[in-house]
């Protein structure tokens, strides 16, 4: 307890018996612990050796025995802890001699008796005691919450400082604060940071300066708390509190940190994983892989999943405005560390799952994420077939179509049926011409065929943003691989109908040709479009559209101005919006994705010329002879 709380105030207990400046100031400065009442030879209770920092009361009264030598007894006092003493009453005549052996000379506010001041005293002292471990009591307490809430000291630091009476900081290197505290006491700033000393107390001005070690590791940060007139014992405990705290709270803010790094880097690792089972590479997916097996359970089962000879791919769609993070956790869980679950590179909405899958358990994968999109409304997710890893892009693609399919579906999942595209009914002649389309490619060398070829085939299938962002490329590199690309088969990349041929071939020249077509020349695309297989596959995938015509004239005026909404809005004299909408609706009949740029286009436009909606003219064939 301070001399300064007993003196001051409306009701003060003690009042200095030397009252000029220099005396008071010292003597208020100085710190009570232990209080006492002494006997009439001014001696300690008999139960009592030592005291600490310790306020003795002393009967002074004329009438009573008083000690033999007064000065004697006063040193005797000093040495056993004493530091102030108060005469009850005042006694002006022992005051030289009590501050001559360097303790604090104090007489009682009131007409008290030795007891009676102690006993006040003893009370104000319980109450600043109480007052005391509030105070501590808070601080572990807001402590506690801003580790509850993530925050870091600062909110801690301002509540300390309104308990001591003056700024409390954490400081390091660079900051103005170090600076200015460094220059006027550099060397117990530096002692404290380097460990040397854990605590440090100096004067500053007319402050004292207490520095605190933060931590175990070397260079400390530094706690530095100024406080006019001294640092008594209950607030140095305070801060021994808050350097404990502040410590656990700085490394809950690093952990956390240090913990969102490494979810950052496991989701680009994931990132890189699906990459490469996008380009097809297996082993290249393996090898990412292979680091994550030491960082426990739920990353080593990425793994285990590439360790199956096949899998399914499912696109989980997030509500509007929900957060993926949230979604991603959902389907971790769902899938109980069986499954691969990457927040799409290619659109900010998606989460994609792989998840390994035996050709005879085809409804595994719906079990699994349906109660995931059930969770919340809005929640869609598209699911492909088993495909061996080599046809992951195939299998992304097919979780696509059938995540548009799932927009009318009342559980929101629905399972890619396959057998809905123009390669499932096409003439094995067709592999033919594939092949021989693809034959231009031998122009390029062996690096364009290495890196442009998948670009180019990816931004086919998902346009050039959404492609760049799964193979890790930007939109312009991937735009320029696709037109270098296709002029070596001598079509136009601008073009709609040319990029669709392109497509097409590429699926068709990753079938083997069968022996007994091999020594007969390529049919012409146009040729294979009329066959009565593909013809009535397209007549019973449009009768899903309104049948007076509208749609089929407007998606025909769609694909005939390259794709673009504006553009047909303004042919077909309607509002760009509505063009819009209605595209959107008629995607989401024929379960084709028309909103988003790739592959979509081409499979209507192979529907419109199939059924006779647009001229086989519209198609162009490289293949054909003079082409």
């Amino acid at each position: 307890m301070n001399i300064a709380t007993l003196t001051s105030g409306p009701e003060p207990l003690l009042r200095l018996a030397e009252p000029s400046a220099v005396t008071a100031a010292r003597t208020r400065s100085q710190h009570a612990d232990d209080v006492v009442v002494c006997d009439a030879r001014w001696r300690l209770p008999a139960d009592v050796s030592r005291v600490r920092a310790g306020l003795a009361v002393l009967p002074s009264d004329p009438g009573s025995a008083g000690p033999k030598d007064a000065r004697v007894a006063l040193r005797e006092l000093a040495r056993a802890g004493v530091v102030a003493v108060a005469f009850v009453p005042a006694a002006p005549v022992f005051v030289d001699a009590a501050q001559a052996v360097g303790l604090a000379v104090l007489v009682p506010a009131g007409p008290w008796d030795a007891n009676e001041t102690a006993r006040r005293v003893l009370r104000r002292q319980l109450t600043q005691e109480r007052e005391n471990a509030r105070g501590t009591a808070q601080v572990l307490s807001l402590s506690a919450s801003l580790m509850e809430q993530t925050e870091g000291p600062v909110r801690l630091l301002r509540e300390v400082a309104g308990l001591t009476g003056g700024p409390v900081m954490l400081i390091e290197p660079g900051q103005a604060e170090w600076d200015r505290l460094a220059a006027e006491q550099p060397q117990a700033v530096e002692l404290v940071r380097c460990g040397r000393v854990r605590t440090a107390v100096v004067p500053f001005g007319e402050q004292e300066l207490m520095l605190q070690a933060v931590g175990r590791d070397r260079p400390h940060r530094v706690l530095a708390a100024l406080r006019p007139g001294g640092w008594p014992p209950h607030l140095r405990q305070l801060l021994a509190h808050v350097v404990g705290q502040v410590a656990l709270l700085d490394c809950s803010v690093r952990y956390r940190h240090d913990r969102e790094v490494l979810r950052t880097a496991l989701r680009g690792v994931r990132v890189s994983v699906l990459q490469y089972l996008m380009l097809g590479n297996w082993e290249g997916a393996v090898r990412v892989a292979e680091p994550l097996a030491r960082l426990g359970a739920a990353e080593y089962s990425v793994g285990e999943v590439l360790a199956a000879e096949r899998g399914a791919v499912a696109v989980v769609r997030c509500a509007p405005g929900e957060d993926r993070t949230g979604v991603a956790a959902a389907c971790e869980e769902a899938v109980g560390g069986r499954g691969l679950v990457v927040q799409c590179p290619a659109d900010p909405r998606h989460i994609v799952v792989v998840l390994p899958q035996d050709a005879d358990d085809k409804a595994a994968p719906l079990a699994l994420l349906r109660p995931v999109v059930g969770q919340t409304p809005g929640r869609l997710a598209g699911v492909s077939g088993p495909r061996p890893w080599s046809q992951t892009a195939s299998a992304y693609g097919a979780a696509i179509r059938a995540l548009t399919a799932a927009e009318n579906d009342p559980e929101g999942i629905v399972r890619d049926a396959g057998g809905t595209s123009l390669l499932t009914f096409v003439s094995p002649r067709a592999r033919t011409w594939g092949h021989e389309v693809c034959a231009g490619l031998r122009k390029l060398t062996a690096e364009q065929r290495a890196q442009a070829v998948p670009t180019a085939r990816h931004t086919l299938a998902y346009g050039a943003l959404r492609a760049g962002r799964l193979l890790g490329v930007d939109r312009t590199t991937a735009n320029k691989r696709l037109r270098v690309v296709l002029q070596a088969m001598g079509l136009d990349h601008r073009q709609v109908a040319h990029r669709a041929v392109a497509h097409l071939a590429f699926q068709l020249a990753d079938l083997p040709i069968l022996p007994d077509h091999t020594p007969e020349p390529p049919p012409g695309l146009r040729t294979l479009l009329r066959e009565p297989a593909v013809v009535n596959w397209a007549t019973r995938e449009l009768t899903v559209l309104d049948q007076t015509g509208d749609a089929t004239r407007l998606l025909a005026g769609w694909l005939a101005h390259n794709c673009h909404a504006g553009t047909t809005a303004t042919a077909l004299g309607m509002h760009r919006n509505t063009v819009a909408a209605r595209l959107s609706a008629m995607g989401a009949q024929l379960r084709i994705p028309l909103t988003e740029q790739g592959a979509a286009p081409y499979q209507v436009l192979w529907l419109l010329v199939a059924a006779g909606q647009m001229s086989v003219t519209a198609v162009p064939d490289p293949a054909a002879p003079g082409s």
